[in-house]
């Protein structure tokens, strides 16, 4: 299982690093000047990312197909985390998402997106012969649909909707019709009348001032209004690193988290933000061909499945600070403060190293031997039939 391996993909590292590198710049910025060491949370940033990023390049020695057989009791122990964060996790903010276990703060639905991946590759490429079954396809969404209900009822709408954007996008990978996977979104259309019925106040309020802000500008709209003046007060060039009202002055709340972009927007300017897009976008790029260059079904899901995390998380995350998207609380990965998401997405990063430098290796036994015999191809030469 461990290999040597000394071939890394520079191109993940470096976007890595320099997504972090603006994070830490951002929470510089915001951090208490009172605070030292580890309690100023720029260089908590800066050393769990320095570790994490360690970790990741690391895990490029380890054969990614490990996972394979920890898929199930990964994903199991997942759901039993997010069933007990409902019943006995810390109430904070009209929601159960984590536990407190002294200095230490966990956030389940952070780990299930990764766990979730896994199972969904899994489970999918050993079933690559039939996933253009409707049976399959409908298996898969029942195996999605657990958590993200779970993390429906913390209740966190905008984490639960990004395992829907998972799976659409994994399922479409290997090889579902076009109509199976349209079915799951009428039903999603139909079923929105009953949803909102059933959704939070809060959640029907994010809705109406995404339509509107201004409808309610000292409340709901508040945030969405104040992030649109920082990055229009940013120009082209910003106000300069610790500089600009809307931030400084803290008229634009939870900066350092869900509207670090729009921080980023008044001190650094549209040069900043198309600089940290640049990153994003070399990041997503590289685990999609990552994807398409992994020599088995396993491989290919895993890093599609990552992709798909990381647009969605920044996307929905840009959207929202940008007025495109209602407000749903997702952070910007690598970018926001947030341990917990931070640890999870270099995780994720540390698997796309693994595929890229394993994707010559020959085929991984374990016990499960039915992995290399049925579902997955031999490698094969360039160009054959294990490409």
């Amino acid at each position: 299982m461990f290999l040597r391996v000394t071939r890394i993909d520079w191109a993940t590292v470096i976007s890595t690093i320099a997504l972090v590198a603006f994070g830490v710049l951002m929470l510089s910025t915001t951090a208490d000047p009172d605070t030292r060491g580890l309690e100023n949370q720029a260089v908590q940033k800066a050393v769990l990312g320095a570790l994490g990023l360690a970790v990741a390049v690391a895990m490029a020695q380890v054969d990614y197909r490990g996972l394979h057989g920890l898929a199930a009791p990964v994903y199991l122990l997942g759901v039993v985390a997010l069933v007990l964060v409902l019943l006995v996790g810390d109430f904070d903010l009209g929601a159960r998402r984590w536990f407190e276990v002294g200095p230490i703060v966990v956030q389940p639905s952070e780990f299930m997106k990764l766990a979730a991946i896994v199972a969904f590759a899994k489970f999918l490429s050993d079933r690559s012969d039939s996933t253009r079954s409707i049976r399959t396809v409908m298996v898969s969404l029942g195996v999605m649909l657990i958590p993200a209900s779970l993390i429906f009822l913390q209740p966190d709408l905008g984490t639960a909707l990004i395992f829907g954007a998972i799976w659409m996008a994994m399922v479409f990978v290997a090889g579902a019709r076009w109509w199976h996977l349209m079915t799951p979104i009428i039903i999603a259309l139909a079923a929105f009348p009953f949803a909102w019925f059933l959704a939070q106040d809060y959640m029907r309020q994010r809705f109406v001032t995404f339509l509107d802000p201004s409808s309610d500008p000292l409340g709901a709209g508040y945030n969405v209004l104040q992030a649109r003046i920082s990055i229009g007060s940013g120009g082209w060039f910003g106000h300069g690193l610790g500089q600009g009202s809307q931030s400084q002055l803290e008229f634009l709340r939870v900066r350092d988290t869900d509207f670090i972009f729009a921080m980023l927007g008044e001190q650094l300017g549209l040069a900043g933000t198309f600089g940290l897009l640049a990153f994003f976008t070399l990041l997503i790029v590289q685990a999609l061909v990552i994807g398409l260059r992994a020599r088995d079904p396993f491989g290919r899901l895993l890093a599609i499945g990552i992709a798909a995390m990381l647009f969605t998380q920044s996307f929905v995350n840009i959207g929202m600070n940008v007025g495109l998207m209602p407000v749903t609380g997702i952070t910007l990965p690598l970018v926001s403060l947030g341990k917990n998401s931070l640890l999870v997405t270099l995780l994720s990063v540390g698997i796309l190293l693994s595929i890229h430098s394993h994707r010559g290796a020959a085929p991984f036994r374990q016990q499960s031997m039915h992995v290399v015999r049925g579902s997955l191809p031999a490698a094969g030469p360039r160009g054959g039939p294990g490409r």
